[in-house]
């Protein structure tokens, strides 16, 4: 393969470990949600201002919900979910999961297909920076087709109480990572340069078609 034909073949590749790891955003009512593909069946959550939330979260306190959909697929094979939070709540939080909507009065007891609800306990106190790592048990699961992910959340006034005010219920949008090593939206840094690189699916385009060129060059007789 000539230099040029390699060249081109890492640029497709670092598209794809991009769209791999891509990072999707949603605010509402003061409140900052990222979500982050770590890997195949790995992703972070991080809120943000929580605890300083407006509307109908200004009197929330607690977080007893989080609700997700839309992770490429239905998720037949998904049969567990392990979740750390950081930083770390003052007491062991057990997690339970269901293939369920949230809903009103918590975890949904009809199975939505792709959906899949976590219930903790006990609720854990709100701060301003919160980041989820949750892991996906299971079989067949591929966050990498996650193109825009589903988030709901149930905030609390008081630990044991339903859900107050909105679910959140909002697709969440795609945001091109930043170049400066100062850290990603889902991370602890703080991005500090809002110059973007262009989209994965545009990198792998551009891509391509300088393949065809190049193959295209390499028949052309002499």
């Amino acid at each position: 393969m000539s230099k040029s034909m390699r060249l081109i073949a890492a640029t497709l590749l670092t598209a794809l470990a991009a769209s791999a790891q891509a990072d999707f955003v949603t605010a509402s009512q003061g409140v900052t949600f990222t979500f982050h593909t770590v890997d195949t069946d790995t992703f972070t959550l991080r809120i943000q201002n929580a605890d300083n939330a407006t509307g109908d979260w200004k009197t929330a306190d607690y977080l007893s919900y989080l609700g997700f959909n839309g992770l490429g697929g239905k998720l037949p094979g998904l049969t567990g979910v392990n979740v750390a939070v950081n930083p770390t709540p003052g007491s062991t939080i057990q997690w339970s999961f269901t293939h369920t909507e949230l809903a009103g009065q918590g975890c949904n007891k009809n199975g939505n297909s792709g959906a899949f609800c976590l219930d903790a306990n006990p609720n854990i106190l709100l701060t301003g920076d919160m980041l989820f790592t949750i892991d996906l048990l299971g079989t067949g699961i591929d966050l990498t087709g996650a193109i825009a992910p589903h988030l709901k959340v149930g905030f609390t006034d008081q630990a044991g109480s339903k859900p107050i005010g909105s679910l959140l219920s909002a697709d969440m949008t795609y945001v091109p990572p930043t170049t400066n090593g100062g850290g990603n939206p889902s991370g602890g840094g703080t991005p500090t340069n809002t110059n973007t690189v262009p989209e994965p699916a545009s990198l792998a385009l551009a891509g391509l078609a300088l393949l065809g060129v190049a193959a295209t060059r390499r028949r052309r007789p002499a």
